[in-house]
């Protein structure tokens, strides 16, 4: 009786290795769940190749324990992690080395693309990649944009946001400042104003609520009548990005 205890505890043990060990391990994803959850989380993907059937770049062998190492475990949670072994998955993130590193942020741009070599290489470009994938923050002006900045050669769109203390309005700024809605931001010019209800810029605009976003076309004077797109209440980094998206595409089409 006293084995047979001492073998079932012997096996929890050893159950419960296992599963520390699988927790510490990098969750490997097909390509379409990893942009799928990309676009969820917001999660950057990174696509790492290691495939002999690309003829050009370093050898293969070894890279992939490098994945296991202590060196990677520390960043193992902010990616979603895709292996690139076979031809179609080499064709959709545009390959070109055997063991080439690339991310993508949640729209499939890239991140970052280079060549590793080794483990070192890989920990170096998983934090190139988190630096350039960052959250930052906005500088507000309380002014509207200058002439000189408008049209083609300025900012493509004029953010309006009517804002006071509240937390609804911090959640706002936190999503626009995500690392997802970053690469938006050299493209707008933020205009912040106060929200006051009652007060004639209130009523001049039409606004019931803090926080609301209004989206301006810069070539149209700072006014109600330069109003593209709106959206009231707190809004997450994904929907934002889309709101941001949908504005630019409604500007630039009529002008190409």
């Amino acid at each position: 009786m006293k084995q047979t205890w001492i073998g079932v505890s012997l096996l929890a043990l050893s159950g419960a290795g296992l599963t520390a060990a699988d927790e510490d391990q990098v969750k490997w994803l097909k390509l379409e769940e990893a942009r799928a959850k990309s676009i969820v989380t917001g999660k950057p993907v990174l696509v790492i190749c290691i495939s002999d059937l690309i003829p050009d770049g370093p050898a293969t062998k070894g890279l992939d324990r490098s994945f296991t190492s202590e060196l990677i475990r520390p960043q193992k949670d902010e990616f979603l992690f895709v292996k690139c072994t076979d031809m179609a998955t080499i064709k959709a993130v545009q390959a070109t080395s055997k063991c080439e590193f690339i991310t993508f942020d949640p729209d499939g741009e890239v991140i970052l693309r280079t060549v590793v070599k080794s483990t070192q290489d890989l920990a170096n470009a998983m934090k190139a990649s988190l630096t350039a994938y960052a959250n930052q923050p906005i500088v507000w002006s309380s002014d509207p944009p200058l002439p000189v900045e408008r049209g083609a050669t300025g900012k493509a769109l004029t953010v309006l946001l009517f804002r006071d203390s509240s937390d609804e309005v911090a959640a706002t700024v936190r999503s626009l400042e995500d690392r997802s809605v970053v690469k938006f931001h050299s493209r707008c010019s933020f205009v912040a104003l106060e929200y006051r209800k009652g007060s004639p810029e209130v009523a001049r605009w039409n606004i019931l609520t803090a926080p609301t976003l209004l989206l301006l076309d810069p070539q149209k004077e700072f006014g109600p009548k330069s109003i593209v797109e709106r959206v009231v209440d707190k809004k997450t980094p994904r929907e934002l990005r889309a709101f941001l998206r949908k504005g630019l595409v409604a500007l630039e089409k009529p002008r190409r």
